[in-house]
């Protein structure tokens, strides 16, 4: 279902988007005059990532065929994606596996002492429970990309992490996963990563 609307996305609802928008430099300042949108829904009885999948190539066609587009708002993760850097990632990454860049939202900050924190919006849309890192120390980078890795091993794999399950991927590492409440606000139990002191190999 395709709805064209003679209006804006409401502002109160891309600031937030824009100002973290690390797929879309500047877009505040692209968007803030916008005229009009297209709201996309798509329903069928599959399950929640071969909707996404459908819901994003039937977008990219979009994008490719309506020169007035100028990106995206991936409501599931509150984030906005440019134009070219939606379709870049449905050809180039979707064959291979989840574009999690599109469809998961990854808020991660260190502090001054190099400690991170950090939380996933898009995994709950997907039909899993949302991740969450609090003062763990590892680079933002490293977090960033644990995060992603271990999402979408749940997408190709399902619920297959029980709680108290370890899941770091070297093997010093044991990260153990706690579903438990949200620190950051998300509702319903998250997947929080616990990191716990490991004794080096001699």
């Amino acid at each position: 279902i395709l709805g064209r609307m003679p209006t804006g996305v409401p502002w109160d609802d891309l600031e937030g988007p824009c100002s973290s928008a690390m797929l879309w430099p500047g877009a505040a300042d692209a968007l803030r005059e916008h005229s009009s949108h297209i709201i996309v829904t798509v329903a069928a009885e599959v399950d929640q990532v071969a909707l996404a999948t459908l819901l994003t190539q039937i977008t990219a066609a979009i994008l490719n065929t309506c020169d007035a587009a100028a990106g995206v708002f991936w409501q599931n993760a509150a984030k906005v994606i440019r134009r070219d850097i939606f379709i870049e990632f449905v050809n180039d990454v979707m064959p291979f596996g989840p574009p999690m860049h599109l469809w998961v939202d990854y808020r991660i900050r260190a502090d001054d002492t190099d400690i991170v924190s950090g939380f996933t919006t898009g995994m709950m849309a997907l039909g899993h429970p949302e991740m969450e890192v609090v003062r763990v120390p590892e680079s933002p980078d490293a977090l960033m990309e644990r995060l992603m890795n271990l999402g979408s091993f749940l997408l190709e794999n399902g619920r297959v992490i029980a709680d108290g399950d370890l899941v770091g991927e070297e093997s010093n590492e044991r990260i153990r996963v706690v579903f438990t409440d949200s620190v950051f606000g998300h509702d319903g139990l998250v997947m929080r990563l616990m990191y716990e002191e490991t004794t080096p190999a001699s």
